[in-house]
């Protein structure tokens, strides 16, 4: 149930995103998201500062960046192509997973692996159609903010048997902010909020503080072959708002390319378990 308002929730973040986009840049509204968690976030830090290693905050930094990249790209997506493909781009962060791992700890691919990698990346060949005729380099964008999330899934398993959730949130957050303000002055654009954007801002910034919170509460209660594949319906609420906002409705190619990766989840999923999946916290 967690799982399904998460993926609710975080569906009126992308909802209310979109439409702060035309009137405000994207890294104006990363950075007042992030400046709106740090704050909610600073006094659940009261007394739990603790010295770290250089190791640890490395570890921060690569989830912080990966993070930013994920939010960065698919918000700029969202301009572009419609809401239900880039959020089911973001949704492929599962299979970016491995060669993520492969990258930062040397670990092959197992065999059993490539089968449901290789379902789900038919399955976004369909979504984007890479043919001279039909591609839309914005879809390349809506992937590339899949492999930054899951960067994020990553180095979020690696600190949370090191530091607290709430340390590894306030610390995403605050880099997140940081690292708006340098696209900001290269765009020219203005920390300025306009009245009309307001409310969409607060929108986003709420929701996105709700959908992690109920995200890591998922991975609490429940193992990742459980959460994951449940995840997956927050596609189904986008491809909603984006039929009552904006009238688009996926073709039949887009429509079987959900399936394909849906179908590599499942089977992710399933050999996760064969292999005796633990619930993982505090990812997002």
């Amino acid at each position: 149930m967690m799982t399904i308002a998460y993926a609710f929730v975080m569906s009126l973040t992308a909802l209310a995103a979109k439409q702060a986009q035309t009137m405000i840049a994207v890294s104006s509204l990363v950075f007042w998201q992030s400046v709106f968690c740090v704050l909610v976030l600073l006094p659940q830090m009261r007394g739990r500062w603790q010295k770290r290693p250089f190791s640890v905050w490395k570890i921060h930094f690569l989830r912080s960046f990966g993070g930013f990249i994920g939010f960065l790209f698919y918000y700029w997506a969202l301009n572009h192509i419609p809401l239900v493909e880039a959020s089911l781009l973001r949704t492929c962060a599962p299979l970016c997973v491995p060669f993520i791992v492969l990258l930062l700890h040397k670990t092959h691919i197992p065999k059993a692996r490539w089968l449901p990698l290789f379902v789900g990346f038919i399955g976004v060949a369909l979504v984007i159609q890479p043919t001279p005729s039909h591609l839309n380099p914005w879809h390349l964008v809506g992937f590339v903010s899949a492999i930054g999330l899951a960067l994020s899934m990553v180095t979020t398993r690696m600190l949370s048997q090191q530091v607290s959730g709430q340390e590894t949130l306030f610390v995403y957050f605050l880099v997140s902010s940081l690292l708006s303000l340098p696209l900001i002055l290269a765009q020219e654009a203005s920390l300025l909020v306009p009245m009309p954007a307001w409310p969409f801002v607060a929108v986003v910034a709420v929701t996105l503080y709700i959908g992690m919170y109920l995200y890591n509460k998922a991975y609490t209660f429940a193992p990742a072959s459980i959460v994951s594949p449940v995840s997956y319906i927050g596609v189904v609420f986008s491809g909603f708002w984006g039929w009552v906002v904006w009238g688009h409705v996926p073709d039949s190619y887009a429509i079987l390319g959900m399936l394909f990766i849906f179908a590599s989840l499942l089977i992710s999923t399933r050999i996760a378990r064969n292999k005796g999946d633990t619930p993982m916290k505090n990812q997002g």
